[in-house]
């Protein structure tokens, strides 16, 4: 099988991830200050192949019949090794506590080489990883250790030690662990996989023989969704666990694309539709604004309409009936209207007052400021005279004839 390229370090110690109560805490990638190298499946002329995979798969399968012949410190009856701590502490009821045991007896057992682990609950391992951004999202790798299988040591020496799986874990999975050697951490994990992910995959993982582990399940999120879309054994060789672990990420990648274009497309048809409500919004605010326009006019229009009824009432109140024809020291006006609309008559005694003028045209609906009352000759504006001069005063009689004008 052809190997696809990764980078490898001399050098990487093992570092364990804190959980987070944020969903969207982003996960670090590893950055080395050593040189890196590339593994490849093919060979070059001028240098041999780091790895080759017949030879490694040989000697992996070698490690695991020697150990499985020659290892007499296992006890299968206790589901321990002699002498040897657990990876996670007997009837461990404290995940965080269970997870930093882990990490620091794998360091002890296998040297400083080793994998990343999530310290936390599987719930927020989950919820970190599956349920994070789209765009810092990762699948979750679950290790599952079983000292009673005879590829425990191998798999945790030979695979999870690798440079090239330890960064590639590490650049690409949220990777969880729990020992289920012991009956009370296995009941545990059963009880947290139904939880956090469903039975179906407790089933699986509790049908699964113990020489099958340890195991690495690898976790999606499909169409909101768990799915468990592969199980690697502990039989595995490092470049089967490593083309497996890319191939499961190339998995994962495609659907997370695929989530990515969806997302893209729902914020779009939502900020289409945040603008259409905006939109909508400030269409309604201008005919509100419209409305209370056309009833502020419509106020003003009935204010000023019962002020000049209020007015006309006064001037009527104010102004004398006309005289008689017949009366002496009268006087006669005519009053022509602007835009043709006619002439005004009406007498008036000399020792009236020009209010009395004034009041006549208010009671015709022609309000006082609203006008000009022109004089023909000598020309003037009777609206800028003093009020309670009389027509006698003003030579206004025994007739004179008015001009109005709008203003």
């Amino acid at each position: 099988d052809e190997l696809h390229q990764t980078l490898i370090t001399s050098q990487t110690n093992l570092i364990v991830h804190q959980s987070d109560t944020s969903s969207n805490q982003q996960i670090p990638t590893i950055k080395k200050d050593t040189k890196h190298s590339i593994i490849s499946t093919e060979r070059s002329e001028d240098e041999q192949m780091d790895i080759d995979h017949d030879n490694v798969s040989e000697s992996y399968d070698d490690d695991i019949n020697v150990l499985s012949q020659n290892n007499p410190t296992t006890t299968f009856a206790t589901g321990t090794t002699s002498g040897r701590e657990p990876l996670i502490p007997d009837e461990c009821t404290n995940d965080a506590f269970g997870l930093e045991h882990f990490a620091r007896v794998f360091n002890e057992r296998y040297g400083s080489t080793g994998p990343i682990l999530y310290i936390g609950p599987l719930d927020q391992a989950i919820q970190d990883s599956l349920y994070s951004s789209i765009h810092i999202r990762r699948p979750l790798a679950i290790y599952l250790h079983n000292e009673q299988s005879v590829c425990a040591n191998v798999f945790c020496s030979q695979v999870l030690s690798a440079d090239s799986i330890v960064e590639y874990l590490a650049n690409n999975y949220v990777l969880w662990a729990w020992d289920i050697t012991n009956d009370g951490n296995r009941k545990r994990l059963f009880e947290t996989l139904r939880r956090c992910i469903g039975n179906q995959c407790a089933q699986r993982v509790g049908a699964m023989e113990s020489d099958s582990f340890p195991l690495l399940l690898i976790l999606i999120r499909s169409r909101g969704s768990l799915e468990l879309i592969n199980v690697i054994e502990g039989k595995s060789t490092p470049s089967e666990v490593l083309l497996n672990l890319i191939q499961s990420h190339e998995s994962f990648e495609e659907q997370r694309l695929r989530e990515v274009d969806g997302e893209v497309m729902r914020e779009k048809r939502e900020n289409l539709k945040r603008q259409q409500e905006d939109e909508y919004e400030q269409s309604l605010q201008a005919d509100l604004a419209k409305e209370r326009a056309r009833q502020e006019e419509q106020n003003a229009n009935e204010r000023l309409k019962q002020q000049r009824l209020q007015q006309k009432e006064e001037s009527r109140a104010r102004l004398p009936e006309e005289p008689s024809e017949t009366e002496k020291n009268i006087t006669q006006l005519k009053i022509r209207l602007p835009n043709d609309e006619g002439v005004l008559k009406r007498r008036f005694r000399i020792n009236d007052t020009l209010q009395m003028l004034f009041d006549y045209l208010t009671i015709e609906g022609r309000m006082l400021g609203e006008y000009k009352l022109l004089t023909t000759y000598p020309k003037r504006d009777l609206t800028l005279l003093n009020q309670s001069d009389t027509f006698e005063q003003l030579k206004l009689y025994p007739q004179e004839q008015l001009i109005l004008e709008s203003l």
